[in-house]
């Protein structure tokens, strides 16, 4: 291997701490980071980007530390912590709710219309299983954003909150249930090739 000039000058990268604990599912007090209006580039339909962080507890600053630690020139904020809220139509409820949400966990804010106000707002976030489809087509899950709520409801949110795994088709399978399967199909695939390995022997044997 040739010598690399300069070498007592570069700056070493990819040795950061990214041994994170994976966020377990919860209802966490949150903090919005930020609230930005989002244009979707194929249909052009908006919807308000609510990006959040843990606020408190053992995970505080979670997302922070990992956008902190990524030192890709194009980083952005972990999307497992965003929620793009429709409010055309009939998503206006939904919106309503969010808003409320807002409202009742900070006390003497009042919605205004303009949505840089809601950064810095505390809420209750609920994070729960999701699946999602890797670079590769294979299938697997994480633990993402999926509600907002009251932080006077974050007890019982978490009380109530459900191991349920939201599948790419908007139906929903236990955690328990998802692993069962995932590994039944992978066994059925390994059965598979192995099935092709004996019939090439055979073949050769003939």
């Amino acid at each position: 291997m040739k010598v690399i000039e300069n070498w007592s000058e570069v700056e070493a990268k990819g040795m950061e701490d990214f041994n994170f604990k994976t966020l377990p599912i919860g209802a966490y007090e949150c903090i919005i980071k930020d609230a930005r209006i989002h244009t979707n580039k194929e249909n052009g339909k908006e919807t308000l980007k609510v990006s959040v962080d843990i606020a408190s507890g053992e995970y505080k600053d979670y997302f922070q530390k990992r956008y902190d630690n990524n030192n890709n020139s194009d980083k952005k904020w972990d999307n497992n912590a965003v929620k793009y809220l429709a409010f055309q139509s009939e998503n206006v409820s939904y919106f309503k709710g969010f808003i409320t949400c807002v409202e009742n966990s900070n006390v003497g804010y009042t919605w205004n219309w303009d949505e840089a106000t809601l950064k810095g707002k505390k809420i209750c976030g609920v994070f729960q299983y999701e699946e999602y489809e890797k670079q590769d087509g294979s299938k697997a899950v994480k633990v993402r954003l999926s509600k907002f709520r009251s932080l006077d409801k974050m007890k019982e949110s978490q009380e109530n909150l459900s191991d349920s795994v939201r599948l790419l088709n908007g139906s929903y399978i236990s955690y328990d249930e998802y692993n069962e399967t995932k590994t039944e199909k992978n066994n059925s695939n390994l059965f598979g090739e192995l099935n092709d390995l004996v019939e090439i022997t055979d073949n050769l044997l003939d």
